[in-house]
């Protein structure tokens, strides 16, 4: 197994259960079927292996939740599915970011699980509550995740370096949401890309 760093922090590359193969639910079934004739176990038991694997298969939140967090305990990242909830999430900050760098609005998270409510409108009280929640762990999560790259660009030598050869351009908060929208890295390569971009749009047209 061949293991990469993140940071401080060790990726595996091994499947998360997020990764399982979507089996059908008849194929759930059968397999429900098959192994009350292998184990002589309480059937109560089987059953809940089973439902636990069509909850993992329809992405139910709450499972997929408490999975992530065993894959962060043992070092491990799901290799696809972000819930609809997320991908979201992770889209809504991004534009939110874009409106706070240029037009300096706060990113208010209340905005965000009213946004969340009218999308998906959950009919039943309980589906509120969990979209709620739901809603809140996943703009707390890309915010605080956002909030960092925004505070290690603003302090990036490099980056500050680039903004003094430009000091007529916000540099600092431009590259910022490159970062954040993950087109660009704090790298010497991805800052002299940008420059290029920065001289072209500078340049007069002939």
């Amino acid at each position: 197994m061949v293991s990469r760093y993140r940071g401080k922090i060790m990726i595996k590359n091994s499947n998360s259960l997020l990764d399982i193969h979507r089996y059908s639910l008849d194929t759930l079934n059968d397999l429900y079927h098959s192994l009350t004739k292998l184990y002589d176990e309480d059937k109560r038991s089987l059953q809940a292996i089973v439902i636990f694997l069509k909850k993992v298969i329809q992405e139910d939140t709450e499972i997929k939740l408490i999975i992530e967090e065993m894959d962060k305990k043992e070092g491990i990242k799901a290799q696809k599915s972000k819930l609809k909830i997320e991908k979201i999430a992770e889209t809504w900050l991004k534009k939110a970011y874009f409106q706070h760098l240029y037009h300096k609005y706060s990113i208010i998270r209340g905005y965000f699980t009213n946004f969340t409510k009218e999308i998906i409108q959950p009919k039943s009280r309980e589906g509120k509550d969990k979209l709620k929640r739901t809603s809140i762990y996943y703009f707390d999560r890309y915010n605080d995740k956002y909030k960092k790259k925004l505070k290690r660009c603003r302090s990036n030598e490099r980056v500050l370096e680039l903004q003094k050869k430009y000091p007529k351009l916000n540099i600092v908060d431009a590259f910022a949401f490159g970062l954040i929208i993950e087109k660009f890295a704090t790298t010497n390569e991805d800052l002299e890309w940008f420059e290029n971009i920065v001289q072209i749009l500078i340049k007069r047209r002939e």
